[in-house]
């Protein structure tokens, strides 16, 4: 079935970059792997997912400042934090630190998913007026910097760190908005996780589409299976229902 096209009124579009527009080649489980055995640490690949995954979604919180508050100096110590609770068996953390925190600001550790270009290309020339916004820190500017699909858009980036607050905070998706010179209501939010890509951005007035790239995670919301289909489905008026 089928649900109200989410295209209506839509002056302006806002993806999210990891997950949606980019992702890590290799892998995070496999670069954190290789941090570790360059210290002679042997861990197991589930088990450095599974912790990176419970210590990535756990550490939002900064004690001094609040809940989603954030800056450039906040998101240095946050990942010095994980990566010392995933890697804590190495012996020189903070090497292992500034490796993975270098190698993950570089271009070449990226790399965007193939509909990405096509679907930009064509909502540019369409005029729709593009912003990427992240809760990535300032290294995603010279990410996008260095993608070919992206170059485009390297200018037109809303980051949590310059912002001040992470999402799903109402004032993230206020400056993206702001950033566009629109009225939430006129903007739509597309990413890949249902509570900073959608729920937030309900929250905060936008229209939202979920890109579930593995199936199975939209739970009712307006989902897309891929970028090229959320460009068919403004040509055709609809967005796939999940169910």
């Amino acid at each position: 079935m089928f649900t109200e096209s989410v295209w209506d009124g839509i002056d302006g579009v806002v993806f999210d970059a990891v997950g949606t527009l980019i992702e890590p080649e290799p892998s995070v489980a496999d670069v954190y792997l290789g941090a570790a055995a360059r210290q002679g640490v042997v861990l197991g690949r589930s088990e450095v997912k599974a912790r990176f995954g419970l210590y990535f979604r756990n550490d939002e919180v900064d004690e001094q400042r609040g809940l989603l508050v954030t800056d450039e100096g906040l998101e240095f110590r946050r990942w010095r934090r994980i990566v010392g609770s995933v890697l804590a068996e190495a012996p020189d953390q903070e090497k292992a630190f500034r490796e993975l925190w270098d190698h993950f600001a570089r271009p070449g550790s990226w790399r965007c998913f193939a509909d990405v270009g096509p679907t930009l290309q064509v909502l540019e020339e369409r005029g729709m007026p593009l912003r990427i916004a992240s809760n990535f820190d300032g290294r995603l500017r010279g990410v996008v910097e260095g993608l070919d699909e992206l170059r485009g858009l390297r200018g037109s980036l809303v980051i949590s760190s310059e912002v001040g607050y992470r999402k799903p905070h109402a004032s993230f998706y206020r400056a993206a908005c702001d950033s566009l010179g629109l009225e939430a209501a006129r903007v739509l939010y597309v990413g890949d996780d249902l509570e900073n890509d959608v729920a937030g951005p309900y929250r905060a007035g936008l229209k939202a589409v979920l890109v579930d790239r593995l199936g199975g995670e939209g739970n009712g919301v307006p989902t897309v299976a891929n970028l090229n289909e959320l460009v068919a489905s403004r040509q055709e008026g609809i967005v796939r229902d999940p169910f």
